[in-house]
């Protein structure tokens, strides 16, 4: 189990996820599969975003539970291991498109732009309006390069949107509370447009990897909302690794 928290802590599910979700769309509406370059930059820079957003709440809030612990506890190590990853990432950049660097420097402008935001108190003011904009910054993350390729489809990424938006706002609720009825409505919701996918004959493999995610969400959220079910959550984004695994 302490394995499979340091992965939690050091917020490596969530890369798995990020990636295989990337993997994912990119197949289904391209029919091939993305280069290990596009791969790896998001992954890399999806963990450097956690990490760096982990040491930013120290500095701002403190080391409140036992994840925020952690990284205050190897923040040496941590910083480290970033810096390193932060110049592969540097030469990762001059094996894709200038295209997808343009874009990038264009995306991450967008994530200072929010941290920004966030240290000076902006999200505090309307109850999920933070989760909103980190769905949509982690949207257009893992849709770039699909996007870039001439393979987005709008259905499909309002469906990421509405899953990460749900993951988000369950947590914030469970964790601090909030708006019980607006969560209602968004787990309704996004099961909606899911179902609405599928009955519209969109790729069906995709649509119920989809629905498991959400499927997984609803059940914690009627069944057990508890803060030690956020790794399952996490774990859930994964569900796309089915469907790479079935493609191989």
């Amino acid at each position: 189990m302490r394995f499979f928290r340091t992965i939690h802590f050091l917020s490596l599910d969530v890369v798995l996820g990020t990636v295989s979700l990337h993997m994912m769309f990119y197949h289904a509406l391209l029919h091939v599969w993305p280069s290990w370059e596009y791969d790896a930059l998001l992954g890399i820079s999806v963990f450097l975003i956690y990490g760096i957003d982990r040491q930013i709440d120290n500095i701002s809030l403190g080391a409140s539970d036992e994840l925020h612990v952690f990284h205050a506890q190897n923040q040496r190590k941590l910083l480290s291991i970033l810096l390193a990853l932060g110049c592969v990432n540097i030469y990762l950049l001059y094996r894709v498109e200038m295209a997808m660097i343009r874009l990038g420097l264009v995306l991450i402008l967008i994530v200072g732009g929010y941290w920004a935001a966030w240290t000076n108190g902006f999200f505090t003011w309307i109850w999920g309006i933070k989760e909103i904009f980190t769905s949509l910054i982690y949207s257009a993350g893992v849709l770039l390069p699909t996007y870039l390729a001439g393979g987005f489809h709008f259905v499909w990424g309002m469906a990421l949107f509405l899953l990460a938006l749900l993951n988000l706002c369950l947590f914030t609720w469970i964790d601090v509370g909030g708006n019980r009825r607006f969560l209602q409505l968004l787990i309704w919701a996004s099961g909606a447009w899911l179902m609405l996918m599928c009955l519209s004959g969109f790729q069906l493999d995709v649509c119920v990897i989809l629905l498991l995610v959400w499927g997984i969400h609803a059940g914690i959220y009627y069944f057990s909302p508890r803060k030690h079910m956020r790794p399952w959550a996490e774990w859930a984004f994964a569900s796309p690794l089915i469907y790479i695994l079935c493609n191989l």
